[in-house]
């Protein structure tokens, strides 16, 4: 079997959720049970509620004998960028190598980028999710189980978009609980005064029995903020402190975990699996993140897993904000043992480009997909509606 074609489409987002808007930091309002999102204002203007629809970048390879495998590139700011990477880096290392050669294929992919292709390693991450769907397909079995299944469930948080008042972040908490979610993740506006205003509200609105966590998204607290902030959380039992500062300020993070009781989660921005060794290595992190779209494919993150946890550390996967990724996120999920759980957007989030999203049940857990390879059905109409490009 050989790659024959990579079919490259970009796509806008019809109706974005608001995790679709990320990484943005908005001025968000709940509004009778809904979170509606508003740009930061331009340089020279003001804030507008109108928002830019994000792209997605729909990687097709398709292979002589007919089999075809399947990923989305991440187009917040715009999918050209990552659509011409793929096809001008990555595309000329892939066609005709058998794509059962992921390994060959990632590492080709990795001296194309430091030979001359000078790429963001995460657009490589579609076309791996595509050769592990294909792979899964041939044997005819869902992804998880192609892997090698731990498990065949996992319980999922509600991760929140950014908001500006605790009331807000308690009011989405309570909805999230009564959906059945176990556990909830602030995403907090990035003062720290105000971020554990907003944490202490959700814990005393959901009450005790609740797990939670925040992720200021970094960049915001200096040192002495950001051990306030994890003492004030420890305090609040709060499960972890994601990405309290930058995540290439290794030497803080390394103070902030020796100091802080609470659990750091952080490497979520420095992506690419080789960096996550540093924040092993250093002890700088007690969690680290990963994800199949920003870690070089299910192949980068399957290592920064497994690597974690020769260290005796979790990893947590990281929402991708792209429905198809995150579907294959779970099948990651699923296959390793030291994640706690799934990250799933809420209230909303990436739904376009498939038929149906994996949700909770009514134990607050995702349920494995059941069908061969990804497992969910590629909603082509919407896509090919709202196509803009082929590159």
């Amino acid at each position: 079997m050989r790659i024959e074609e990579i079919e490259i489409v970009v796509a806008n987002v019809p109706d974005p959720g608001v995790m679709d808007k990320s990484p943005a930091k908005p001025t968000d309002q709940v509004d009778s049970g809904h979170v509606r999102a508003s740009r930061p204002a331009e340089p020279g203007g003001s804030a507008s509620n109108e928002v830019k629809s994000p792209q997605v970048v729909v990687i097709t390879v398709r292979t002589d004998s007919g089999a075809e495998g399947y990923g989305f590139g991440w187009g917040v700011k715009g999918g050209m960028r990552i659509a011409h990477t793929i096809a001008e880096v990555f595309r000329p290392e892939l066609i005709g190598k058998d794509p059962m050669d992921r390994e060959r294929l990632w590492q080709a992919a990795h001296r194309a980028d430091r030979y001359g292709g000078l790429a963001s390693f995460n657009s490589y991450g579609p076309l791996d999710v595509a050769l592990w769907d294909i792979g899964a397909k041939a044997a005819g079995v869902p992804l998880y189980k192609y892997i090698g299944a731990y498990r065949d469930r996992i319980p999922a948080y509600a991760s929140s978009p950014f908001m500006s008042e605790p009331a807000q972040y308690a009011e989405l908490a309570l909805q999230a609980k009564s959906k059945g979610f176990t556990a909830f993740k602030l995403h907090p506006p990035g003062d720290p005064d105000l971020d554990i205003e907003c944490c202490r509200a959700v814990r005393d609105a959901v009450g005790a029995e609740m797990m939670l966590m925040s992720d200021p998204v970094g960049g915001n607290y200096d040192h002495e903020d950001a051990v306030r902030v994890g003492r004030a959380l420890e305090k609040l039992d709060f499960l972890w402190l994601e990405e309290p500062l930058f995540d290439h300020d290794i030497h803080g993070l390394e103070q902030l975990s020796r100091t802080l009781d609470i659990p750091i989660c952080a490497g979520e921005w420095n992506s690419d699996f080789f960096s996550k060794i540093n924040y092993l290595r250093t002890g700088a992190a007690d969690i680290i993140r990963a994800d199949v779209s920003w870690t070089g494919g299910i192949t980068g993150t399957l290592k920064s897993a497994h690597v974690a946890e020769a260290f005796g550390v979790n990893c947590e996967i990281h929402m991708t904000v792209l429905s198809l990724m995150d579907v294959a996120n779970l099948h990651v999920a699923l296959a390793i043992k030291n994640c706690r759980y799934l990250e799933l957007p809420y209230p909303d989030g990436a739904t376009f480009g498939i038929k149906q999203m994996p949700d909770i049940d009514s134990d607050g857990f995702v349920p494995a997909p059941e069908g061969p390879g990804l497992g969910v059905e590629i909603d082509w109409d919407s896509i090919k509606e709202n196509e803009v490009a082929r590159v």
